[in-house]
């Protein structure tokens, strides 16, 4: 079978697909991602179908337009003409045209992008969406699909609803007025880990192998040197040894920090940074906050724009987080997380929690026999 995968050309977009991606090919499937063709090493070795502008460009051709920054604004207005208009309207032609040269006999599209869903309408084949974060509330949703859905009918196209809905977040971490819908399929949430291998491996702190280890990470798309410099003199009040990852479009190699037990390193597959690690400090990104509670480990949150603070929220309703508002908070945040054994026992349950919910290979079997 032929498999294409259809994403917003952002990590957080890409990576939650890439465990169904493998285990397609692991299956013997034929496969290949519709992004932009400057997402191929995130998604290697599997091959780009290019379509669509960056998300730098797509960002900036929405403000052009509107007058707003899309990056900030989550309001249904806003959400729904970014990644159902937009977008659509910079990559409809090359995603109809990668898509017919390669033919596929399934789509699975992330849940923010309809240059999939297009391309399968086109074909008449079915697709499969993809979730990436907590549900969308309902108005978001729906002005995210009557605006491709306008697109699509402006180019004769009738765009068709999916056949399945794969959430990759655990029932414990919904909004409380959250109801499945009928079509929803469990997937277990896996940290990213390279297929291509990497000779990255965790720092020692010598001398200091009995302290805490802290992980600190704003994610993939926010690069903030200042904030992660705060955060981490915040942190080094305090006797923890700190790992700081930085984003993939960081220009800097490192930072104004000093210490034996600070260590910071460029983007790294978060399942080898969580290896060793006592607690996380992060911005709440979707996929810091699976891969981490995937591991059991307790986490401080600064929520830093668009969906954070629901996750950040969701996240401290566990139990499993203490959430803050600003870098100088982290140091005393950590020590109580440390400190308190609540947080890590709330952490260890929600692990348990997604290692119950359907791994990716039993996902691709139910989707590849339901496609017709």
């Amino acid at each position: 079978m032929r498999i294409l995968f259809s994403g917003t050309p952002a990590y957080g977009h890409l990576l939650p697909l890439l465990p169904l991606e493998r285990a397609a090919r692991q299956a013997g499937h034929t496969t290949a991602f519709l992004t932009h063709a400057s997402l191929a090493d995130v998604v290697a070795p599997a091959t780009v179908r290019a379509a669509g502008a960056t998300l730098e460009d797509t960002l900036g051709e929405f403000q052009r337009r509107t007058g707003k920054n899309a990056a900030t604004d989550m309001s249904p207005a806003t959400v729904g003409e970014f990644f159902g208009g937009t977008r659509v309207d910079l990559g409809a032609d090359d995603a109809l045209t990668a898509a017919r040269d390669f033919a596929p006999d399934l789509v699975i599209a992330e849940t923010a992008d309809f240059l999939g869903p297009l391309a399968a309408s086109q074909l008449r084949v079915p697709w499969a969406s993809h979730g990436v974060g907590i549900a969308l509330e309902t108005p978001l949703a729906e002005a995210m699909w009557a605006t491709a859905a306008a697109r699509a009918a402006e180019r004769g196209i009738t765009l068709a609803r999916p056949t399945a809905s794969v959430d990759p977040w655990p029932d414990c971490l919904q909004r409380d007025d959250w109801e499945p819908s009928a079509d929803r399929v469990t997937i277990r949430p896996q940290a990213h880990e390279s297929e291509e291998g990497t000779d990255w491996r965790a720092p020692s702190f010598p001398g200091r192998e009995h302290l805490p280890r802290v992980l600190v990470t704003l994610g993939t798309i926010i690069d903030d040197a200042d904030a992660l410099t705060r955060i981490v003199a915040s942190l080094t009040r305090h006797d923890v040894n700190v790992v700081v990852a930085l984003p993939p479009s960081s220009e800097a190699k490192t930072l104004p920090v000093e210490g034996s037990g600070v260590h910071v390193t460029g983007f790294v597959p978060m399942g080898l940074l969580l290896q060793g690690v006592d607690a996380v400090v992060s911005s709440g990104g979707a996929g810091t906050v699976l891969s981490v509670l995937g591991a059991g480990v307790p986490m401080v949150i600064w929520p830093m724009g668009l969906d954070k603070p629901l996750n950040a929220e969701r996240t401290a309703a566990l139990g499993a987080a203490k959430v803050i508002g600003s870098a100088d908070e982290a140091g005393g945040a950590v020590a109580r997380v440390l400190r308190e054994p609540s947080f890590r026992a709330a952490a260890e349950a929600a692990s348990r929690n997604i290692a119950a919910m359907t791994p990716a290979p039993e996902v691709l079997s139910f989707l590849t026999q339901r496609r017709g």
